[in-house]
């Protein structure tokens, strides 16, 4: 039997154009096999552009001694009394003996009471208010303002203005309990302010001042001094150390104790020492590979993350210069990590005993710390390390970076090519098969016809059927 075509489009048709697109699109699938191969490389190389990251932000916090110390504060007894705040970098250890014996106070007045806080029956009339830049300001009140909470309103809407207005409530009076506060919106001697003036006509009630409060500084003893602070918050208290007054407690003295906070200065350089044990880490993966391994995939044997880690390595061996020497300061003598609590295990990666940590801060906080944050130091050197790889233009981050796009791309822009090229041959491949397919199918309907007309007798009908396949 000969070969039947289908209509266009059909299953041999269809099958053979499939075929022959199929052996078209090979290089295709080899080109996304690489692709997918350097995008998982870059999937890796993004990790471990990380890791630098993180390695810089930490470094960052040693890159000196005030970077590197933390202090902390006791209170002791006097944590009701005070709140303390502190820069690291500008305050110092040191233990003070304090007594806080008067807050500081502000300007302040309380009004006549009245019947109700949202009635207006104070008539017409304005408040004279004594701004913050030397200056008055005259708020009208007219009669739909002129309640207690509405010339509180009126007050606390202008700009500038040094007081503040409240409304409370004084049980004092059951039946006219309302009264207007206004105060001062800072302590102390220095923020008295005038009150403003209240005038008010043809009014249902009278306004009048109760009572008032002066201004006041804060009295404190410092070691047995008396001082006077005016406000309380007192910034810069003591260099580098602001405080915060909350209740005064006359004859109740309470020692403040800024010290070294060795527990806080143990996590960061625990920190550090993860930053390097990640980086190795990742390192030592990428030169773990079996026959399953697919090395085209990963940074195996690359020697460039063989240098990284040759280069850490190497320093974390080494012994760093301190320069305390007073008879001889150009001499140095050498401090090693193991000193402070810092090893390499079997395994490759770095401990850190924070027990013999502390214990090197406690015998020699400025030679441990120098070790450290010095010029010398192991964080400069590491940064020294990290910054060859990580800076712009020619840093190998971005130099690897910037290769393995470029091959994404360039693998990105072959495939298009090659698509376009499929698509035209597929198009040629169709267009043949339709004319071939249109072809045979006419000699098919002529074999038919002539079949018909010289029907099956001498032979005719066979030998049109074997010309056509039939």
């Amino acid at each position: 039997m000969g070969l039947r075509f289908d209509p266009v489009g059909g299953g041999q048709f269809k099958e053979a154009v499939k075929q022959m697109i199929e052996a078209e699109r090979a290089p295709i699938k080899n080109l996304e096999k690489a692709k997918a191969r350097e995008e998982a490389k870059m999937k890796l190389f993004q990790e471990f552009k990380s890791k630098f990251t993180g390695f810089e932000k930490t470094l960052a916090e040693f890159s000196n001694i005030k970077k590197f110390r933390e202090l902390k504060v006791d209170l002791g007894e006097g944590d009701k009394q005070v709140s303390v705040t502190f820069d690291k970098e500008t305050a110092q250890p040191g233990s003070y003996t304090i007594e806080v014996d008067q807050l500081a106070s502000r300007s302040s007045i309380i009004s006549n009471g009245f019947s109700s806080p949202d009635e207006a029956n104070l008539g017409l009339g304005y408040v004279v208010l004594n701004t913050a830049k030397d200056g008055s300001d005259e708020v009208f009140v007219d009669e739909k303002d002129s309640s207690l909470k509405g010339i509180a309103n009126l007050i606390n809407n202008r700009k500038d203005c040094p007081v503040h207005a409240s409304v409370i409530q004084d049980q004092t009076d059951p039946e006219r309990p309302w009264k207007l506060i206004v105060s001062a919106k800072n302590d102390g001697q220095s923020n008295a302010i005038e009150f403003p003036d209240f005038y008010f006509m043809d009014g249902k009630e009278d306004f009048s001042i109760g009572e008032e409060h002066e201004a006041g500084n804060a009295l404190m003893k410092v070691d047995g001094f008396e001082i006077e602070a005016g406000g309380n918050r007192i910034k810069e208290f003591l260099e580098g150390v602001s405080m915060d007054l909350k209740q005064a407690k006359p004859d109740a003295p309470f020692t403040m104790t800024i010290t070294e906070d060795y527990q806080k200065i143990s996590g960061k350089v625990k920190g550090l020492v993860d930053q390097v044990n990640g980086v190795l880490d990742f390192i030592n993966k990428q030169n773990q590979v079996d026959e399953k391994s697919d090395t085209k995939a990963t940074f195996a044997g690359d020697s460039s993350l063989q240098s990284v880690e040759y280069r850490i390595r190497n320093v974390m061996h080494e012994g760093f210069p301190v320069f305390d020497n007073k008879e001889d300061p150009g001499t140095p003598r050498l401090i090693f990590l193991n000193q402070m609590g810092i090893e390499f295990e079997k395994n490759g990666q770095l401990s850190f005993k924070e027990e013999k940590f502390t214990k090197a801060l406690g015998a020699d906080f400025n030679g441990t710390a120098e070790g450290i944050t010095g010029e010398y130091g192991i964080a400069n050197q590491l940064k020294e390390i990290i910054t060859g790889y990580t800076r712009s233009g020619n840093g190998l981050v971005n130099v690897r970076e910037t290769a393995i796009r470029s091959r994404i791309k360039q693998i990105d822009s072959d495939i298009a090519t090659k698509e376009r090229r499929v698509e035209q041959r597929t198009q040629a491949l169709t267009d043949q098969f339709s004319r071939l397919q249109s072809s045979l199918s006419n000699m098919q309907k002529q074999g038919q016809y002539l079949s018909a007309t010289m029907g099956g007798g001498g032979g005719g009908g066979n030998m049109v059927q074997q010309l056509l396949g039939g």
